[in-house]
Order: C-alpha cells, then structure tokens, then sequence
C-alpha cells in the first residue's frame, strides 16, 4: 500500500468551540488526503459524533480517516487507525479492522520501535515531535 499526499491531524483543544469540522473542510479542501482524528478526551459520545462527522467529510473529499488511539471506535466506523506505544497491539487491531485499513504506530525517535511496529504489520511508522509543541508539552525530541 502506497500512502501519499498531506497527513493533517486534528487536536482537540486547539479545535474546539465548533472549529473542528470548518477547519477540517478546509484542510480537505486544501489538499489534505490523511486525517488523523486525535481527541484524548473521555466524553465517547461527542467523540462518536464528530468521527463519525469527520468520517463523512472524508468520504466527500477522497480522504482517509484515521482514528487515533482507539481501534474499537475505528472498526465502528469502519477506517483506520493510530496507536501510541501504550494504545494496544499492531496484530489485535489488525485482525479487528482487516487488510484494508490502514494502521500506523508512533516510534517516537527510536528506529528500534519502527522496525518492531512494521515486523508487527503497521503500514507506516511516526517520528516525532521535531520542533517544540503546545499540543504535547514535554515530549522528548526525535
């Protein structure tokens, strides 16, 4: 599988008050074909709701959503997914979501953890963070 064009993802408290779905249009819009749907909040049902929001406006535009940390609510939706270190296995979310899904892992800075996630099945692997970041204060640099 070949991934390609503009990865954007959204956050939660930057995009809050209503802004989430008009910015994501406009990244769509824009060019973007990836999204990665990243709230760490616990509301489940606002969470469901925009998803499944986001999930619409990407079927419109030819993108794909990805789900991040959470497999159970990406197989819901029927996309893809994201997991963290600490979010669960690459092979479990693979057999709850199938082939067709997309599934990426963060490796941090650590090539060790990318070569891992792949033997594991991700489709790709995520570096970072490479500047300094309000959306994850004291994360160590890749």
């Amino acid at each position: 599988m070949k991934l390609r064009g503009l990865y954007a993802i959204t956050d939660s408290k930057l995009l809050a008050d209503g802004r989430l779905l008009p910015y994501v249009e406009a990244a769509l819009r824009g060019g973007a074909r990836l999204l990665q749907y990243r709230d760490k909040t616990t509301d489940e049902s606002r969470r469901l709701r925009e998803a499944e929001a986001l999930r619409e406006l990407c079927e419109r535009h030819g993108a794909e959503l990805i789900i991040n940390d959470d497999a159970e609510l990406a197989a819901r939706l029927g996309v893809s997914v994201h997991l963290g270190q600490t979010d669960g296995s690459l092979a479990a979310a693979r057999a709850l979501l199938g082939r067709k899904a997309i599934i990426g892992a963060t490796c941090h800075g650590s090539l060790e953890l990318a070569a891992q996630a792949v033997a594991e099945g991700a489709d790709y692997v995520a570096f970072g963070r490479f500047f300094n970041s309000l959306t994850k204060p004291g994360a160590s640099e890749a």
